[in-house]
């Protein structure tokens, strides 16, 4: 018996019944829009979708559109979001995710923090630098 050192190790062995998994970026959208926070909406959504093993569970995480949240920044961001998970698990893109609300005309720095500012610069996947959003590359990662 092969001893897991990590929950993600845990996980990876024993991931959690299909039909457990309900996060969706039109679910981040919707509890954005009933005032909770973004950013935690979105690392929950992260969690969960790294449990996703299969093309088709994660393509139907990503696949609708989520309705707008009154905030364009956040709205880009979902479009970002979806666009990178899809490249980096081989999925058709969303037809929504490429929708002209999905991109900010100036630049959006996602951490207020003026020293993350370049780490952003350099490390922001090119689905969110083409809407201008800019996020550290490892903030998109849960472990």
């Amino acid at each position: 018996m092969t001893r897991l050192s990590t929950r993600s190790d845990w996980l990876a062995a024993h991931p959690p019944a299909a039909e457990r998994l309900t996060q969706t970026l039109s679910e981040v959208a919707r509890r954005a829009r009933e005032g909770e926070d973004f950013h935690l909406a979105v690392r929950e959504f992260l969690d969960e979708f790294a449990l996703r093993v299969d093309a088709e569970s994660r393509a139907a995480a990503i696949d609708e559109r989520p309705p707008p949240t009154g905030e364009p920044r956040c709205d880009a961001y979902l479009g970002a979001l979806a666009e990178h998970l899809a490249v980096t698990h081989e999925l058709q893109r969303p037809p929504w995710s490429v929708e002209g609300d999905r991109f900010l005309p100036r630049f959006w720095f996602v951490s207020e923090v003026p020293g993350f500012r370049a780490i952003s610069i350099a490390q922001a996947p090119a689905a969110f630098r083409r809407r201008n959003v800019f996020v550290p590359e490892r903030s998109l990662h849960r472990v």
